[in-house]
């Protein structure tokens, strides 16, 4: 492009653009949008800027106004009521006087060649023929760091160019980054719509302009940047509206609905419209599922007008536009969600997706989808009619609604398999990119046919033979220089490819059982499962893994404990000799240690172990994560997971054994005499959002200047302090400590915490040993709970926040457990109800009341001692053996005692 901007006839208006900016209550970030505004190198007094203060009450107008003094022949200040963007942006169109307009946001900045770039463009490209030009949004977020991450970035790859939405339907969602013609405006009355608030607005009046104008060549300014400040603070309109009702009514009916109903009127939607419409709908989908989204707090007393808005909106779209949608990535559970969820009927499937051969049980997993009740299923295996060995149906609820749901089923292995639905035969498929077959055939079972790996072989193969034996001892010299840097990475895997096959590894590490529990710290279930095997199956090759410097390696070492050094080459050895991994932690670096593109798939099969009771909806986090044994406490819990509901886990891989840290708990508490169990424990767990900002490169963050003045700071400040619970237990002989998550500490010393509350720390205390000696506990939504509760040691439950807590910010979701219902103690929702509930469970001698007794009994029904006898009987299991008979009722609560 030529940097000579082309002489152009004269303009009826005074300025060519423009730019209008509705202003309220970012005093704060104005001196960098004004600073940007100074440092163009297109002349100033040659853009109009129209500033609308919609009321601000923190300075705002006053610093507009101080700047604009001087240019006042190119700015204009107006102020009005408060009365919404749309009103303040409608406001500006009335003192344009640009040929083309931008309406820019107050709290963000330009690129310092920003307004040359547009300028030069519309002399090069300013056709009558286009009516709408996009800049390049690129974001600013909390560091000053400039970011090309825009989802709605591709179209600007190929640079600078006029696009033909016919033909190459893009979208343009935001008139921050856009520039109309301000006579198509006029000549078409076309304004901000109020009623679409609080998103959405923008979009609403680009396909309304659009629409109006017929012009549907855009120019897309890849040099023109325009930098979109990510606040991250949730004070901004795109970080605070999940909560607003008019989110999930107005938008969709003033908004998305309303264009449609346009369009049609004017003869058919356009192509770029659905694209418009469905990047904003799928998103709303998106939110649902995503592990963290505080979509969690949408009002429900909208969904059901939310679900006949998306009807009426699915209605309008054709399906090709929801198969061919491509802007960006969309789960296919979501798109199919769209695609059938909405047809007002019962969807049955058009095949059934043949997922897994799990060779050693000798059984097939298929799933399918579906809407509304389950259908008649009728599976033939070899010509006999079989139910299934393990099935649930999985649901994908969005706001309240079942949309979709997705069968899983196995049933035994055969040579011929049938399946029919509603009486109807449905074809097997491996995969929506192959053709279904009519039935399966045990050719077709062949795990290497479907892809799936084989559990005793993998890169690594075992070869032992002795014309390789001098070819191992120079790779051995090849290894330990790998090791030190001398050779490539490939080179390295060479090495350790020949090294693992050795006789000296092979016999060290074939057919290793893994335990670990983090990376850095030991004390789970991992930790007293492995101690448990060693103890009673001396036969198995057990090994811990934990980091070298972790506190605990010293004290598991002098145990006795077969320690591996996380990440040395004696760990990748071991873990590619492992047959079981077993862990309490699922992160990707548990479940997934090796890099599978350079070590091929794993042979081990991962057993979760869990670190706590799971209490919450973490369907979204784990439903991806390869766990063949999901370990749980309660029938209600187990239920929860594999029963119907939002999970994929069904009976085969979920079991009630109960944790084998138990197994220990119920050891040390029955070890402490009555007169010592003289803790009442102030135990809450962390909240994300009050986290400080990280330190760059570091897991480590900043303290946040704002905690003491949170609301959880003040409430746990005001418990710690609280003098009444300070005379229960003087009264009661009891002694107040304070344990606090860890995430705390660096805030304890601006707390005012009294002489008599002694303060211990996760770090030097073993949470166990504190347990057994607690009277009582408080604590909020920790997991924590479910562990004193064990035990039947008196809980309160400190709630203040239970609204917010549930924001979408933390990993899970409300589940089954409510704690009201199904608590094991008393919920408080302020310090006063804390106290009381204290003050009953020193009346009653520290006993839970009856009621909670009797949660406790109906929940707890593994309190025997053998959970580490279970889980290892399950794990066996895995490999062939007989499933373990699982406990139906509390055999030993007397133990407890």
């Amino acid at each position: 492009m030529s940097d000579v901007t082309p002489a152009r006839p004269p303009s009826p208006s005074r300025f060519l653009v423009g730019a209008v900016f509705a202003v309220y209550n970012v005093a704060r970030y104005l001196p960098d949008l004004l600073g940007s505004l100074e440092r163009q190198t297109h002349p100033l007094d040659q853009i109009q800027l129209v500033f609308v203060d919609d009321g601000s009450t923190d300075g705002s107008l006053d610093v507009l106004r101080t700047w604009a003094t001087g240019r006042e022949d190119h700015v204009v200040v107006v102020s009005q009521e408060n009365a919404w963007v749309a009103a303040a942006r409608n406001t500006g169109i009335e003192h344009v006087d640009a040929e083309w307009v931008t309406f820019a946001d107050p709290d963000d900045v330009f690129d310092d060649r920003y307004f040359e770039e547009v300028v030069k463009f519309i002399g090069l490209h300013g056709a009558p023929r286009v009516g709408l030009l996009a800049t390049h949004q690129m974001r600013l977020n909390e560091g000053l760091e400039l970011l090309n991450t825009h989802p709605l970035r591709m179209k600007f790859a190929k640079g600078s160019r006029i696009i033909d939405l016919d033909q190459e339907p893009v979208i343009q969602l935001a008139v921050n980054s856009a520039f109309f013609r301000t006579a198509s405006i006029r000549e078409h009355g076309i304004r901000f719509d109020g009623r679409v608030r609080p998103v959405f607005e923008d979009a609403h009046f680009i396909g309304r302009y659009l629409l109006a104008t017929g012009k549907h060549d855009m120019g897309v300014l890849a040099s023109a940047k325009y930098h979109y400040r990510m606040r991250g603070d949730g004070t901004s309109l795109m970080e605070s509206h999940f909560d607003h009702p008019g989110k999930y009514t107005d938008v969709l009916r003033y908004g998305a609905l309303d264009l449609l109903e346009t369009a049609e009127r004017s003869g058919g939607v356009p192509r770029w419209l659905e694209n418009t419409v469905l990047y904003d709908l799928f998103w709303y989908f998106k939110n649902e599922r995503a592990l963290n989204s505080p979509s969690a707090l949408a009002p429900a007393h909208t969904f059901d007008e939310f679900h006949e808005l998306v009807a009426a909106i699915r209605g309008k779209i054709s399906d090709d536009a929801i198969h061919s949608f491509d802007i960006m990535w969309v789960e296919y559970a979501v798109r199919r969600a769209l695609l059938v969820g909405y047809s007002g009927g019962a969807e049955r499937p058009a095949y059934a997706k043949l997922e897994r051969v799990d060779e050693q049980r000798q059984l097939v997993k298929f799933t399918y989808w579906f809407t509304g009740g389950l259908p008649r299923e009728e599976i033939t295996v070899d010509g006999r009619v079989v139910q299934p060995v393990h099935a649930k149906s999985q649901d994908f609820v969005f706001y309240g609604r079942t949309v979709l749901r997705q069968r899983h089923v196995w049933i035994e292995r055969g040579r011929l398999t049938r399946l029919r639905l509603d009486d109807r035969t449905i074809p097997f498929a491996r995969g929506e990119r192959y053709e279904p077959d009519e039935a399966l055939t045990r050719r077709q079972l062949n795990p290497q046919i479907l892809g799936q790996r084989k559990r005793l072989e993998n890169k690594w193969a075992d070869v032992d033979t002795p014309a390789l034996q001098y070819v191992r001892r120079a790779a051995a010299t090849v290894y330990h220089k790998a090791r030190r840097g001398v050779y490539t990475r490939k080179l390295q895997d060479a090495a350790l490819g020949v090294s693992v096959r050795t006789k000296r590894v092979r016999d060290r590490y074939q057919g290793a059982w893994v335990f670990m529990d983090r990376d850095t710290d030991a004390n789970d279930n991992a930790e007293h499962l492995y101690r448990w095997v060693r103890a009673h199956h001396p036969e198995i090759n057990a090994w811990f893994v934990l980091d070298a410097r972790s506190k605990d390696w010293e004290r598991l070492r002098a145990e006795g404990f077969r320690l591996v050094a996380y990440k040395s080459a004696e760990w990748r050895k071991l873990l590619l000799h492992a047959v079981h991994l077993a862990s309490s932690h699922i992160d990707v670096y548990v479940v997934s240690p090796l890099d599978r593109r350079r070590y091929g798939e794993p042979r081990f099969t991962f057993t979760w172990l869990q670190h706590g009771v799971t209490n919450y909806d973490i369907s979204r986090w784990v439903n991806a994560k390869p766990a063949e044994l999901f370990v749980t406490v309660t029938p209600q819990e187990k239920a929860s997971i594999a029963g119907d509901g939002p999970y994929t886990f069904t009976d085969r891989e979920v079991v009630l054994t109960g944790f084998p840290r138990h197994d220990e708990l119920l050891r040390k508490r029955r070890a402490v005499p009555e007169e010592q169990r003289d803790l009442l424990l102030i135990m809450p767990t962390w909240r994300k959002k009050l986290a400080g900002i990280q330190v760059a490169g570091s897991n480590e963050r900043l303290k946040n200047p704002a905690f003491l003045t949170s609301e959880y700071a003040e409430q746990y400040n005001a418990l710690v302090g609280s003098e009444r619970i300070r005379d229960v237990a003087a009264r009661t002989g009891k002694r107040v400590v304070f344990m606090p998550h860890p995430n705390m500490r660096p805030y304890l010393e601006d707390f005012d915490i009294p002489e008599w509350v002694e303060v211990w720390d996760f770090a030097t205390k073993n949470v166990q040993d504190v347990l057994a000696r607690a009277a009582a506990v408080v604590t909020d939504y920790s997991s924590l709970g479910f562990e004193a509760a064990f035990l039947d040691v008196p809980l309160v439950y400190f709630q203040f926040d239970a609204a917010s807590f549930f924001d979408g910010t933390h990993v899970g979701r409300r589940g089954y457990f409510d704690y009201a219902r199904d608590g094991f103690g008393p919920v408080a929702d302020d310090v006063p109800g804390v106290e009381r509930a204290l003050e009953d469970i020193g009346t009653n001698g520290y006993v839970s009341a009856p009621e909670y007794l009797e949660r406790t009994r109906s929940a707890f029904v593994t309190r025997d001692e053998h959970n580490s006898e279970r889980v290892f009987r399950a794990m066996l299991a895995l490999d062939g053996a007989p499933r373990i008979e699982e406990p139906e009722r509390d055999a030993a609560s007397a133990l407890v005692g």
